[in-house]
């Protein structure tokens, strides 16, 4: 996947999963008026976005169930990837926070994770793991091949 530009999120989202636009309407009401403007394509917060479109309805699911559906999956992936691929410190801390944290809740979670991620995002994700959890990392690869 290209590198996703801030001003494309919401296209490429709904692009690269087409039942997306359901989970975009089903945003709960008390919310709903601070984020009118993801249906029209236009995201001003993707710390709101990432977990309430994409992480909590799509790819947290994926990772938690076994067999995980594959295209939507591969899909979901993608994205991500077409986001680490963008150097703006503003979606690098956004995914860190919203997507590369999350797959700490759970060994399998991040297992699959390292497992699915392309190259950029999974890099970033290993590395986030040495930085900030080298313990997490290192019972991860005891007794298996490096994650890499």
């Amino acid at each position: 996947m290209e590198k996703i530009e801030f001003a494309d999120i919401v296209q490429v989202y709904l692009r690269t999963l087409p039942q997306a636009a359901d989970v975009l309407q089903e945003i709960p009401e008390p919310q709903r008026s601070s984020f009118e403007a993801w249906p029209d394509g236009e995201v001003s917060d993707l710390f709101d976005f990432l977990p309430m479109a994409f992480m909590r309805p799509f790819l947290m699911p994926l990772l938690r169930e076994e067999p995980a559906d594959r295209a939507t999956l591969t899909a979901c992936v993608e994205f991500v990837e077409g986001l680490a691929r963008n150097p703006d410190s503003y979606i690098q801390n956004a995914l860190h926070f919203e997507v590369y944290e999350q797959f700490l809740e759970g060994r399998e979670v991040l297992l699959r994770a390292l497992r699915y991620l392309g190259p950029v995002a999974g890099d970033a994700l290993r590395t986030m793991l040495e930085k900030n959890y080298p313990a997490t990392l290192a019972s991860l690869t005891e007794g298996q091949e490096d994650c890499r």
